[in-house]
């Protein structure tokens, strides 16, 4: 592995982190669709700007693991 691409991950997962925390703290839990669905939670009410943004950083990590992970 070289250290470039570790650090670049890490980089990448604390992005993708920062931007769980957005999503976090903007979703909001539909407790009666909850019920409705056996118990599990509907998220609702989040901008599609905020889950793009969440989208690509776990797209950017995902990235970044493999090309820690490609043998050199």
């Amino acid at each position: 592995m070289k250290y470039e691409a570790v650090m670049r991950a890490k980089s990448e997962a604390l992005r993708f982190l920062e931007r769980v925390e957005e999503y976090e703290a903007t979703a909001q839990v539909n407790e009666v669709a909850a019920a409705s669905r056996g118990g599990a939670l509907f998220i609702v009410d989040v901008s599609p700007k905020i889950t793009g943004a969440l989208r690509r950083a776990s797209m950017d990590l995902t990235r970044a693991l493999a090309e820690m992970r490609r043998p050199r």
